[in-house]
């Protein structure tokens, strides 16, 4: 009668633990997964990527569709406009009032806390970059 009961109390415990633990939805959209801020952590030919030990500034993804790109060093925020579907494109100001736009082939990986950006259709010193969400 002691067993029962100990198998009782022991699937009890597992069924409260099962239902009381929630998991943590994984973001599918891309334009809500991006939004943030990001900071690069590895960039290079992929797969050959180096660590950047000291990072000079961060990116932030607004919902408006808004890039703001903060220098750490200066203090300063530059801004550019984004957009993202199947590709992320980056639309850069230019003087003339038009805008530059760079395409990049983007993935989300490790529970959208990172991001892997390769420029598509572009011949590049570096053509990978790895950015970490920071808070």
């Amino acid at each position: 009668m002691t067993k029962i009961k100990l198998y009782i109390v022991f699937f009890g415990i597992i069924w409260i633990f099962s239902i009381s633990c929630e998991r943590e939805r994984i973001e599918t959209d891309p334009a809500k997964a991006i939004l943030g801020k990001w900071e690069i952590c590895e960039m290079g030919n992929w797969p050959d990527l180096d660590p950047i030990t000291r990072a000079t500034g961060c990116v932030e993804y607004l919902p408006d569709s808004l890039l703001r790109e903060y220098d750490y060093e200066t203090g300063r925020y530059f801004y550019k406009k984004y957009q993202i579907d199947t590709l992320l494109y980056e639309y850069i100001p230019r003087v003339d009032g038009f805008y530059l736009t760079i395409q990049y082939k983007y993935q989300f990986f490790d529970n959208n806390r990172r991001l892997r950006l390769d420029y598509k259709d572009i011949a590049a010193i570096y053509n990978t970059f790895i950015f970490k969400r920071i808070d």
